[in-house]
């Protein structure tokens, strides 16, 4: 393997992991956004986590899209990509449902306690 393919491979990897692990987390704060927005504190968190989740999308894809053309990989190269991106999507999906749910049954603790 050259070391620009190695290279390429690696960037195709670190955009796989942006999308597939990072950007469900980042993704998951537009959901608190909702929530804030929802208890009337305005959008300034919902746009900011919009924001965000814009930037790690396009950078991800950037990666990806510059490490399988840049020299293009074999198809079988890419079909494992695929697979371990399927794989890290869904786990780190879930991950970042359940801090939501963590983060926003804690609001509503706090909201209950501070009331009582």
């Amino acid at each position: 393997m050259s070391p620009d393919s190695f290279g390429a491979l690696l960037f195709a990897y670190v955009g796989i992991m942006v999308m597939t692990v990072f950007l469900p987390f980042v993704a998951s704060f537009l959901l608190d956004g909702v929530v804030q927005v929802l208890r009337g504190n305005g959008l300034k968190f919902f746009l900011a986590a919009l924001g965000l989740t814009v930037l790690f999308a396009l950078a991800g894809y950037l990666l990806w899209q510059y490490g399988i053309n840049n020299p293009p990989l074999p198809s079988s190269t890419l079909v494992s990509m695929g697979t371990m991106a399927q794989m890290l999507l869904a786990f780190s999906t879930a991950l970042a449902l359940v801090a939501f749910v963590s983060r926003t049954a804690k609001l509503l603790w706090k909201t209950r306690r501070a009331a009582a």
